[in-house]
């Protein structure tokens, strides 16, 4: 019984230390936003989360989703798999992208600003259909603003996108 612990404990160790890659998490990448005029003081540094969904989309029109990425100093490999289990590698250099998308650190109260947008606007639209069911007239049309306010509040409770062009700047960065 004692080896069978013991060899089901060093099976588990085993494990965990191969699935590490170390030379890839020091790394980390972030988005700067650009300083428009020399007077700007406060600079924001975000970081995405690692593991999380990244869809970038290239200078060329090239769209690349992705969950497992990996950064090196001034590109990010990104592994796709496929259904037929082909997997794809595509390196791509921070310059080339356009516009990224993906979950950041520090960002819960934009977050939750975009929730309280949505919980107070789906009883609007809920009172305005009911309202025109009881009315019978064309009330259903006072809903669209809050349906427009709810895709807003869930586009603001979602990931993040930068556009690189204008005025984000990716860097990668030691943590």
């Amino acid at each position: 019984m004692k080896n069978s612990l013991l060899l089901l404990l060093l099976a588990f160790i085993i494990n965990n230390a191969v699935g590490q890659t170390p030379e890839f998490k020091d790394l980390i990448l972030s988005v700067e936003k650009k300083t428009i005029n020399t007077q700007t003081s406060s600079i924001l540094i975000l970081k995405f989360k690692p593991g999380k969904l990244l869809q970038i989309k290239t200078v060329d029109g090239r769209k690349l989703a992705s969950k497992k990425y990996f950064l090196q100093d001034s590109s990010i490999l990104m592994i796709s798999q496929s259904n037929i289990a082909a997997i794809k590698i595509d390196t791509i250099s921070l310059k080339e992208i356009a516009s990224i998308r993906g979950a950041v650190y520090d960002d819960s109260q934009r977050k939750m600003l975009g929730r309280v947008i949505i919980i107070a606007s789906v009883p609007i639209i809920l009172f305005s259909i009911y309202a025109s069911f009881e009315a019978g007239g064309p009330m259903f049309l006072y809903a669209l603003p809050f349906v427009g306010t709810t895709l807003a509040g869930m586009s603001i409770a979602g990931a993040r996108k930068f556009n690189t062009i204008d005025r984000w700047e990716l860097k990668v960065i030691d943590r």
